[in-house]
């Protein structure tokens, strides 16, 4: 005998029960690597949970917390399902339109649903332990606000938006109110006032009682990002991303769910926010390979922002400098809006940049020994420019993308290199705490198992006992400016330094305000900080990002460029930028030192149409990795065989059919104990590379062991 159950909700969701000989029964989605519902008994509940509810169920011999996701499509075999204990949730947990968008994500990146719903709730939700299910309960029926602060970047609203700024802000109005789904490219250069659009145009959303979601690459960005948007809007802004405590994320999570808050700023996660008429995604920076996980649930973060701008008929901008070649393709081929901003505010101008030829530098240095000394990484030009920018009290900014003292040590006696035992990488030299003055203090670390061990120890191939280190990195670079430079205040913002969030916003904040006079950075410093006071701009080796055995590395090393080069110059004084390179004639180069993302664009694109690669191609990269190196290169031996010929089955559209590259060791061949090879499935069609990928995920169980782990990326920005 069939049951009707209905619950009327913001969602308005009606679930239909389906029963068995008297019991009611309902598919259960759990975070395991399984790709279905499984299905259980409904027997001593008085109601029927909704789905997106979470409930407790057996599996095996454990207990798990899983997501009810409605009635079983089709009868079950008869077997003994067990049944659900019990019910966590008065309503659903996650909004129907969330639910949709993570079935769609799933299907998308062949990802189990469980799995990626995991990824999208806050930690601690989906914990079957009975003392953590009551005190998270407890804390969500009586919460208290424990929400991270932040402070107000700027209480200045400017009088009047530049001619360029208006122009996208009414842009983005006329999308507005149309209250349908457009998106919106906005490449304007560094310091244009992109921001000011931000704001605005989130003002104008509220208005009209929709929800607005901004997405920043990185957890060093928030600190600014959030500032803006808490200085004009106050309470209303959320902020989500790792770097919270987990009781503030789970808090976090909940205000945005009550509709608490109708702005929320957050990294690539924050797009599975459960907001509520959602009518407008700014993806700041949309270029920046951070929006892609690269572990996991390896979703592409701003693709995402679009879909979910679809479902929810919103507006989406996509803001960058250096947009993507993908995102500028799309725009000039008409799929979005394109608008462009070509002036900085105050009618300020770029920086001037200027290319300094290592290879002359080191020819001439090699002649000329009774030159005084210097570090080799610092050439004479950036040093004197270093040097008169700090005696007229302005700001210097020098960027590496490379963190720790020392890149690789090794022993000169018998020529021993030391390496990560976890990793076929070379291990890093942090010499640690710049107040001790022996080179025996500090480690050396591995940066990607975290593995460490003595720094500079004895050789244990031979025994010695003159270790030394080479290369370089910010870490060196810090400790030789307080050599050159004693008077100036120095600071770091690498990964290193800022593990504790509160010392990263107090790095920012102090280098913004002038309390620093240089800051020696990564990436994380290229990333859209506005620093009013700073004019000088060195790039140590801009070679480093050109080198990598990547599709898209003239690409990034462009990006990088110009967006580090971009922080120069944004206040009343100029900018100027130094770049160090040995391959000064590449476009990369030319392109960047004159601000010409065009000119990138039509050799870049040029180049990657010939090749066929994204965005005039499509990618899937199958991963494998496992203990046993053979077992692991036997497994994807055995897929390719069985891709290749899967892949003459298939019938190509406009004649192209898919490319199987591989199997091939990956360039990192080894991490955290397990060999790595991959496939890379390579089409102009789509649709048949995940009719490809689909027949092969189809009969995994019968070829991978369970001793090998196999991944697939789609869309892949990292193939190393």
């Amino acid at each position: 005998m069939s049951e009707e159950y209905s619950f009327s909700t913001r969602d308005k969701t009606t679930v239909e029960l389906k029963s068995r000989g008297g019991d009611r029964l309902i598919d259960v989605v759990l975070p395991l690597p399984i790709y279905k519902a499984l299905t259980y008994i409904l027997s001593g509940h008085s109601i029927c949970p909704l789905r997106g509810t979470r409930v407790l169920v057996p599996v095996g011999r454990r207990n798990m917390i899983g997501v009810a996701w409605g009635t079983p499509a089709e009868k079950p075999p008869s077997v003994n399902l067990k049944s659900v204990k019990r019910i966590l949730d008065e309503r659903p947990l996650l909004p129907e339109s969330l639910i949709s968008f993570l079935e769609w994500t799933s299907s998308y990146y062949f990802h189990p649903i469980g799995q990626v719903i995991a990824e999208a709730l806050p930690p601690g939700l989906l914990s079957a332990s009975n003392r953590r299910i009551a005190k998270i309960n407890g804390g969500l029926s009586n919460s208290r606000d424990c929400r991270p602060e932040f402070l107000q970047w700027s209480t200045e609203i400017p009088l009047q938006l530049t001619e360029e700024q208006e122009i996208v802000f009414n842009a983005v109005c006329d999308a507005l109110a149309t209250k349908s789904y457009h998106p919106i490219l906005v490449r304007g250069v560094t310091g244009s006032g992109k921001t000011e659009v931000y704001l605005q145009a989130a003002k104008q959303c509220v208005r009209q009682n929709r929800s607005v979601l901004i997405l920043v690459p990185e957890i060093a960005m928030t600190t600014q990002t959030a500032g803006w948007f808490v200085s004009r809007f106050g309470d209303e802004v959320t902020v989500l991303h790792s770097g919270l405590t987990e009781a503030q994320r789970r808090n976090q999570w909940f205000r945005i769910k009550r509709e608490k808050s109708r702005i929320v700023v957050g990294t690539r996660s924050a797009i599975f926010a459960p907001l509520y008429d959602l009518g407008l995604i700014i993806v700041d920076e949309e270029h920046d390979p951070s929006y892609k996980q690269s572990e996991k649930f390896r979703y592409q973060a701003r693709d995402m922002a679009l879909l979910r701008g679809r479902m929810s008929n919103a507006t989406v901008i996509l803001g960058s400098a250096t947009p993507s070649v993908s995102s500028f393709n799309n725009a000039i081929s008409g799929r979005y809006q394109l608008i462009t901003m070509e002036k900085r505010v105050a009618k300020r101008s770029l920086p001037r940049v200027e290319i300094v030829d290592r290879r002359k530098k080191e020819k001439k240095e090699q002649q000329h020994k009774s030159e005084p000394t210097r570090p080799a990484w610092l050439s004479n030009e950036l040093k004197e420019a270093t040097k008169a920018t700090l005696e007229k009290g302005e700001q210097v900014l020098l960027f590496l993308n490379r963190r720790g003292f020392a890149t690789y040590v090794f022993c000169p006696d018998c020529g021993h290199v030391f390496r990560c035992p976890h990793c076929e990488v070379t291990l890093t030299w942090h010499r640690g705490d710049k107040r001790t003055n022996s080179e025996k203090d500090g480690v050396l670390r591995c940066h990607y198992c975290g593995m460490e061990s003595t720094a500079l120890p004895v050789c244990p191939e031979c025994m010695g006992q003159s270790v030394k280190a080479f290369g370089y990195g910010t870490e060196k670079i810090a400790a030789d400016l307080e050599e050159i430079f004693p008077n100036a205040r120095i600071a770091r913002l690498d990964r290193d330094t800022v593990k504790v969030r509160r010392h990263m916003e107090k790095i920012v904040l102090d280098f913004r305000k002038g309390d620093l006079d240089i800051l020696v950075g990564t990436q994380m410093i290229t990333k859209g900080h506005d620093f009013p006071c700073l004019t000088l701009v060195g790039i140590l080796c801009a070679d480093l990002s050109l080198n990598f055995p990547e599709y898209h590395a003239a690409e990034r090393t462009f990006q990088l460029l110009a967006q580090v080069a971009g922080r120069a110059g944004r206040g009343k004084q100029p900018g100027r930028v130094i770049i160090q390179t040995w391959s000064p004639d590449h476009f990369v180069l030319d392109c960047a030192t004159n601000h010409d993302f065009n000119a990138f664009y039509q050799k870049e694109s040029k180049l990657r149409k010939t090749l066929g690669y994204p965005p005039f191609g499509r990618l899937i990269n199958l991963r494998f990795s496992g203990r046993g190196k053979a077992q692991v290169c036997d497994t994807a031996g055995n897929i390719a065989k069985l891709a290749k010929k899967l892949a003459t089955g298939i019938k190509a559209d406009g004649g192209s059919q898919v490319e199987i590259l591989g199997p091939a060791p990956s360039p990192r061949a080894k991490i955290r104990d397990r060999y790595r090879w991959q496939i890379l499935l390579k089409s102009s069609s789509l649709s048949n590379l995940r009719a490809l990928c689909s027949i092969i995920l189809s009969r995994k169980a019968d070829i991978v062991p369970c001793s090998v782990r196999m991944e697939v990326d789609v869309d892949p920005h990292n193939l190393l």
